[in-house]
């Protein structure tokens, strides 16, 4: 399953929860249930994004719990666009099917 994870640093981050965060981080790796397909920085320094797939919520919480010190995480399941716009004409159908 395919995940958004947006994230922001907290709002009582200092620079030595900075530090610490980008120490941890770099010597961080996810475990074998978490792929990050895509990870970007806010070119700005709020935050940051990935794209990320996993089956296990297990594995989310142990990668999101790992950094709840430093930043907020929204995590929102997505679908592929051409996925979603089958989808969305399958849901038309079954409302104009109904009188």
């Amino acid at each position: 399953m395919l995940f958004a994870v947006s994230y922001q640093p907290r709002a009582n981050a200092t620079e030595e929860s900075q530090k610490r965060a980008l120490t941890l981080f770099a010597n961080w790796k996810p475990p074998a249930a978490y792929v990050l397909k895509a990870h970007y920085t806010n070119a700005d320094g709020s935050g940051g994004l990935a794209l990320v797939e996993t089956e296990s919520a297990a594995a989310a919480l142990e990668v999101h719990g790992a950094w709840t010190p430093f930043f907020e995480f929204k995590v929102v399941p997505i679908v592929e666009i051409e996925k979603a716009v089958q989808i969305g004409f399958g849901t038309i159908k079954w409302r104009e099917s109904v009188k």
